[in-house]
């Protein structure tokens, strides 16, 4: 039987995290199509999250990384528009709100049926540059997966159809059940000399992620 080609695209930490186990689905499941845009680190940065989540080297590196942010999503749409000359995939898969999800212009300009997971969340600020991509890209997707119902009442709101959204959940519950044997054994708390729930984590100043 002939597997489905599905293209995913990543380009942040979060977004790897996140993924790895539908990644994983996606390559036992499907003829699948994996990229990193390189957009924020190289590869080499990213590898360690790779190999500790069990997930295999990305077929395509495009070190999209430029001088600024448009540089930047103008390189993400130029390098995925060849790699989609070159692949044709048959479904593409993007999460979140950060420059790669870009991709999804260039899928849509090909008509490749697009999946946005993470889809429908919102901070009503515009001022925000991932506020901006997600309005982008909830709106260009055939499938919105949403993690909650409040965002899927977003969507309904902005007018999208409830047959394009689908309320899945976060694949954090996925990556969080598949390691808690680890998690529960880790001995970080006695490396740190720290004792369990007698600390507390600083907030940092959020970073610009896109």
């Amino acid at each position: 039987m002939k597997k489905l080609k599905v293209m995913s695209v990543v380009g942040t930490r979060p977004e790897i995290i996140r993924l790895s186990r539908v990644l994983a689905k996606l390559d036992e499941y499907c003829e699948h199509i994996l990229v990193h845009t390189g957009q924020n680190y190289d590869f080499e940065l990213n590898e360690v999250f790779f190999n500790d989540l069990n997930i295999r080297k990305p077929d395509y590196f495009l070190n999209a990384a430029g001088k600024n942010a448009a540089e930047t999503i103008g390189q993400v749409i130029i390098k995925i528009d060849q790699i989609l000359e070159k692949t044709q995939p048959e479904a593409m898969l993007v999460l979140g709100d950060t420059n790669s999800c870009i991709s999804a212009i260039p899928a849509k300009r090909r008509k490749v049926p697009i999946f946005h997971m993470e889809a429908g969340n919102r901070c009503f600020d515009q001022r925000v540059p991932e506020e901006t991509n997600r309005r982008i890209v909830d709106h260009t997707a055939d499938i919105n997966l949403t993690y909650s119902t409040i965002a899927r009442n977003y969507l309904l709101a902005e007018g999208l159809p409830a047959d394009r959204i689908i309320k899945t959940g976060s694949p954090m519950f996925e990556v969080l059940n598949y390691y808690m044997s680890q998690i529960d054994t880790s001995d970080v708390l006695s490396r740190l000399k720290l004792q369990k729930r007698q600390f507390f984590c600083r907030e940092c100043p959020p970073r610009r992620k896109c």
